[in-house]
């Protein structure tokens, strides 16, 4: 199923949901589009842009992929909007890890990727409707995102609040460790205990995922 009839149905089921319960406030749905997942094909009737036949045929497809999954995005936020939902919701677009992977560095090369493929490796962290209004130019985490959303809706009272840090603490190092085990930002100041810390942070939260940690008191 395409990301737009797959958010058009989540649309509806959320408002089936909000409706049926009478309380807005406690809902949390977590929905996982698959159009820019690699290798990013999807059908000629889903595609909204085009480009030259001297574009890359996987960056074409990249390209072609996102603008659909963004055009997907924005109709599910029209639909909440018409559903009176909107206001109300918090709207958090992230993702697993980044999209080119292997394919980046070669990209770059290219005449038409250079200076439109990033060499660095991103995921996209953008908050709708965030009670807090801020663009954050600091290097953060995939494992501050937890964290940070967390302090975004309010939600104190949690034993564990995960393995990184909420980018809303002024006390945000501005520093991430990368699935290589490298480091991101200016470490300049940063005790090499916090430093292997980060990068421990990812062994640990494997062990956490394959022991199925929160199956415990959490």
């Amino acid at each position: 199923m395409g990301d737009y009839p797959f958010l058009q149905q989540c649309a509806e089921k959320i408002a089936e949901e909000i409706a049926g319960s009478g309380d807005s406030s406690r809902c949390f749905f977590q929905l996982v589009t698959y159009s820019g997942h690699g290798p990013f094909i999807i059908p000629d009737e889903y595609k909204r842009i085009s480009f030259s036949p001297g574009m890359p045929e996987v960056l074409n497809n990249y390209l072609t992929a996102a603008n659909y999954t963004d055009y997907a995005i924005g109709k599910f936020i029209e639909r909440l909007q018409e559903e009176g939902l909107f206001d109300e919701t918090m709207i958090v677009v992230t993702g697993d890890h980044e999209g080119l992977a292997y394919l980046r560095q070669s990209l770059c090369e290219t005449k038409e990727g250079s200076g439109l493929v990033s060499p660095f490796e991103y995921t996209p962290f953008i908050v709708i409707n965030s009670p807090v209004g801020m663009r954050y130019e600091k290097v953060m985490g995939q494992v501050d995102i937890y964290s940070t959303l967390l302090d975004l809706t309010g939600l104190d009272d949690y034993g564990w609040k995960g393995m990184g840090q909420s980018i809303l603490d002024p006390s945000h190092l501005g520093v991430a460790a990368i699935w290589n085990l490298t480091i991101a930002g200016d470490t300049t100041g940063i005790c090499p205990e916090v430093i292997e810390r980060m990068k421990q942070s990812w062994r640990i939260s494997d062990l956490m995922i394959r022991g199925d940690y929160f199956r415990s008191d959490f």
